[in-house]
């Protein structure tokens, strides 16, 4: 008798780990989610430096159209750069918006125009400055690095994989204020993404099915 409740018991796990790894679960909240995981995995170098951090992450963000694996490469790079480029006791800001285009706007609305909107996703940090002393301007101003340049070598390698996924990205210094801005936009995902796993799968694990 002990025998078979065993055998019972193992079978009702199995059945129910079964259904909850072929069930589909609609993927929502991936930008926001990912951006935490990037900040926990980092926790440590940023509790060395003292980093202090601000976030504010807009609720119910829309999915955007670039597959998990390289939006993580995305943000995780541009998270060891900002890391890497901040003093001690530095400030970290976070922020993630999203931007409904109404009929007849203007701005980057062509540029999104057929995805109905996007999905912005800004990080500021104290200005870097190069060698000679001067704060960096606008991202073009970036020139192809040399080396002991590979940080900015990192963010081109960045901009090239956010250009190919439809995204746009942006890095300006405020000079007054000794302040650098990182902006990334993606289009919205206008499909409903779905994937097979465990209710609370981490982003990581997902497996879009359309």
């Amino acid at each position: 008798m002990t025998q078979d409740i065993t055998q019972t018991d193992f079978l009702l796990s199995s059945l129910l780990h079964y259904f909850r790894i072929t069930a589909a679960t609609r993927k929502a909240n991936t930008v926001n989610a990912l951006i935490e995981e990037g900040l926990k995995k980092n926790k440590a170098q940023l509790e060395e430096k003292r980093v202090h951090l601000f976030k504010r992450l807009e609720e119910g963000l829309p999915e955007i159209t670039v597959p998990v694996e390289p939006l993580k490469y995305i943000l995780n790079s541009v998270l060891q750069y900002v890391i890497l480029s901040t003093p001690p006791d530095g400030g970290i800001e976070f922020w993630t918006t999203s931007s409904v285009f109404q009929r007849g706007g203007a701005g980057l609305q062509p540029f999104f125009e057929r995805y109905g909107g996007y999905v912005e996703i800004s990080v500021i940090f104290p200005g870097k400055r190069k060698a000679g002393g001067q704060p960096e301007g606008a991202w073009a101003q970036i020139p192809v690095p040399q080396k002991g340049e590979m940080l900015d070598f990192m963010l081109l390698l960045v901009k090239r994989i956010v250009l190919k996924h439809w995204g746009k990205m942006d890095l300006e210094t405020d000079e007054r204020k000794g302040k650098t801005l990182i902006s990334l936009r993606f289009p919205f995902e206008r499909r409903k993404v779905f994937f097979c796993g465990p209710d609370r799968v981490s982003p990581s694990t997902a497996h879009p099915q359309s």
